[in-house]
């Protein structure tokens, strides 16, 4: 029987302009999540460090328990008493996938503890019914650039991972949650904007998938949820700006927000961010603006049975 499991899952942006709800980016900044199985009769227990852990120590069981609940129930199973712990390395609801990471790392590692292998389409299924859309979960579970598509009993994705490109990110002070972010949104959209959408999707994803990225630019662009979320974001126009002014091949929401992300090519990423960051902290003292690579795995096992222990 596995006794310990620890598994590490990167963090996300998603959306990345116009693939609302369906394009996903991996990104090299972890959390990590131990379970180890105690003996019968001890209580689980989960202790947090790390980022937001005392947001995290004092309202985190309950999101923990939904997830163990979730699992349980579908998978027709009680897990044993475990004792969780978790560094989180993703900060907290900042657009950067933290709650995607957390539910793909919680469920990986119930699913090794009762099932002593990895299920990636079974982990995906529950992951994307906790979590609502496909892209942030996908793009943790799988890593890379992905495009997710899902309805009530498939799931499908196409993963590539990106190369000659970073991620630059800059990350506000200030919270924004994702249930916020999504009743700004309309209800309906028109036709024009529905096609603006899926033209600018179509060709982020050649340029992604081919390598070329000429046409960036021109594909980063959205009319389905930026547009209404700007006002809910600290410094959209200005960081967004002084991305292209510094070389970026354009920029875009991170997820639901407040996070604004960059695409750039890496000699020019260190200048885009120090372009996005003098323009956010003048707004925003306590931003931070990163250089990111892009993670081509997404999760990361380790496993320790009984034997080993």
């Amino acid at each position: 029987m596995i006794n310990k499991v620890v598994v590490s899952v990167p963090a996300s942006t998603a959306n990345l302009g116009p693939g609302f709800d369906a394009f996903g980016l991996a990104l090299e900044m972890r959390s990590t999540y131990s379970v180890e199985v105690l003996s019968s009769g001890e209580k689980w227990s989960v202790h947090f460090e790390g980022m937001g852990a005392d947001v995290l120590n004092e309202k985190g069981f309950k999101f923990v328990s939904e997830v163990m609940d979730y699992f349980e129930r579908a998978e027709l199973v009680h897990l044993p008493p475990v004792s969780i712990s978790v560094h989180t390395g993703i900060p907290l609801t900042r657009g950067l996938g933290s709650s995607a990471s957390a539910i793909v790392g919680l469920l990986s590692c119930f699913e090794v503890v009762m099932n002593t292998q990895f299920d990636t389409g079974k982990v995906l299924k529950y992951a994307i019914a906790i979590e609502g859309h496909p892209d942030n979960v996908t793009a943790s579970l799988i890593g890379g650039f992905i495009i997710a598509a899902s309805d009530k009993s498939d799931v499908a994705y196409m993963k590539v991972v990106p190369q000659n490109l970073k991620v630059v990110v800059t990350v506000p002070s200030s919270f924004l949650s994702t249930k916020k972010a999504r009743a700004c949104l309309p209800d309906t959209y028109s036709r024009r904007d529905a096609v603006f959408n899926i033209s600018r999707a179509s060709m982020l994803s050649a340029c992604i998938f081919s390598g070329n990225y000429d046409l960036l630019p021109f594909a980063l662009h959205d009319r389905l949820h930026q547009h209404y979320r700007e006002k809910l974001v600290t410094g959209f126009r200005e960081v967004s700006h002084a991305a292209e002014w510094g070389g970026a091949y354009g920029s875009f929401l991170s997820g639901a927000g407040p996070s604004i992300a960059a695409l750039a090519e890496p000699a020019k990423a260190e200048k885009v961010a120090k372009a996005m960051q003098k323009a956010m902290i003048e707004l925003d003292p306590g931003a931070e603006t990163i250089v990111l690579d892009i993670s081509a795995q997404g999760v990361i096992l380790q496993t320790v049975d009984d034997e080993q222990a």
